[in-house]
């Protein structure tokens, strides 16, 4: 199977972009393909240990240290041109952009994890928008199943769109076990009114490497890939 990298982002902080690139990873790796990780930059990295690179470091067994699948790393739990005026640097795209292509030599693809939502900046004028852009890669957008999502997933689809990204897709993450009638119209909503495909629709549970492990084998990586020829 032949596939380019993907960039993942989401519709706000916190909606479960590291675990879906965990999953899709493990999705790759099923179908033999050497898939590697990239965090362009991390916040609130607690003694410069990246949480989420740590993540996927760990899920998808990279012989590569944490440290080494971003190019900036701060400490402050807080949006990465902040973080970075706190210790008195400013974010270089261009330094992001060399370093991707360093790391995706060692691999078939990256997945690439955003950080928060499209509109978060980097600098001033340069947002996680404009870095997709630089990177030339695809888009998946995870959201959240609940009450608000429609506005807030159709909002980032407009704005991916507006920028001539590619969006191969949308994953809802972590929904309820049990039937929601409000979360299934959600998702038939989104997928409608934002002419827009569900990749996956995945459960909330627990983050232990087997039950990740399940929730890959059902993710058709065949349809993405479908939808990204299609569209280039």
């Amino acid at each position: 199977m032949k596939i380019s990298s993907v960039f993942i982002t989401g519709t706000d902080t916190e909606v479960g972009k590291t675990v879906v690139s965990a999953i899709l990873g493990l999705a790759y790796k099923m179908q033999g393909i050497n898939i590697g990780y990239f965090k362009p930059v991390q916040s609130g990295a607690k003694g410069y240990i990246p949480p989420d690179a740590k993540f996927c470091q760990e899920i998808l067994d990279l012989n590569i240290s944490p440290e080494k699948l971003c190019a900036y790393i701060f400490e402050p739990p807080v949006s990465p041109h902040l973080a970075a005026k706190w210790v008195g640097i400013e974010i270089d795209p261009q330094y992001i952009l060399e370093y991707y292509q360093k790391l995706k030599n060692k691999y078939d693809a990256l997945i690439v994890e955003g950080a928060g939502g499209l509109l978060v900046p980097l600098k001033n004028n340069f947002f996680m928008r404009d870095l997709i852009i630089m990177l030339k890669l695809p888009l998946i957008i995870v959201a959240r199943p609940g009450l608000g999502t429609i506005n807030h997933t159709l909002l980032t689809l407009e704005c991916a769109r507006n920028a001539g990204i590619n969006v191969l897709g949308i994953i809802i993450n972590r929904t309820p076990l049990k039937p929601d009638p409000m979360i299934e119209d959600n998702i038939k909503t989104i997928a409608n009114m934002g002419n827009i495909k569900i990749l996956a629709v995945i459960p909330e549970i627990p983050l232990e490497k087997k039950k990740l492990m399940e929730v890959a084998k059902n993710i058709d990586l065949g349809g993405i890939n479908e939808i990204e020829q299609k569209r280039n």
